[in-house]
């Protein structure tokens, strides 16, 4: 028998995790904040209610999943979806390769076609989508985001929230990639990156800073 699930974010990414997780799930519906979601169904799932409905409304023996992209907002979300005492499982999709070596913290969702090589270690709340290389010795830490074929050399360290733009490069050599960093879709980092920079490029150059939340 099915355990039951919540997705929450009724957004397209929501959507493609519903279609991941049916196979081993009973989804009891989707979570949004867009009240105008609220009772309607999105590809055939309803959508309940916002976060607070699920803080509220739905049973803590429910598993729930929050692919959401925006790092700082799904840390959130999951913390507080801990603190209440519900389920966080992870999701690892079949096809990805990971060596039984690597370490792997709760909320975590690995997309197809990923591969992680040993002795890394992946903390609490990472995405990972499909098709990433992770080599070996990497420690990545809380709430960071590796887009679609994305290629990260060895030894390196990500600082927590850090998002890699889809087939982006991070090159063995750079030791330490900063927290909330954003490196941009394609760039090639060869050095290391300070925290809250935007790097874009080949080979990857700083071009602004966001300002810490």
């Amino acid at each position: 028998m099915k355990e039951n699930c919540v997705i929450v974010g009724a957004g397209t990414y929501g959507q493609v995790y519903a279609e991941y997780l049916k196979d081993e799930y009973n989804i009891l519906g989707f979570i949004d904040d867009d009240q105008t979601l609220h009772n309607m169904g999105v590809n055939g799932i309803k959508v309940l209610g916002n976060f607070d409905f699920l803080l509220s409304k739905i049973d803590i023996s429910t598993n729930v999943f929050i692919p959401i992209g925006s790092n700082k907002v799904r840390v959130q979300l999951l913390q507080k979806t801990i603190e209440k005492g519900f389920k966080i499982p992870n999701f690892i999709h079949k096809t990805a390769k990971i060596h039984p070596s690597v370490e792997i913290g709760k909320g975590v969702y690995i997309l197809p076609g990923t591969q992680i090589m040993p002795l890394t270690q992946i903390k609490d709340f990472v995405l990972i989508s499909m098709g990433v290389n992770i080599a070996h010795h990497n420690i990545i830490d809380q709430g960071c985001f590796f887009s679609q074929g994305s290629n990260i050399g060895a030894n390196i360290y990500f600082k927590s929230e850090v998002f890699c733009g889809i087939a982006s490069t991070v090159m063995t050599g750079v030791k330490e990639v900063g927290k909330n960093s954003l490196i941009g879709a394609g760039a090639v980092v060869i050095r290391d990156v300070p925290d809250f920079a935007v790097v874009v490029g080949n080979p990857g150059k700083i071009i602004k800073y966001n300002e810490p939340k």
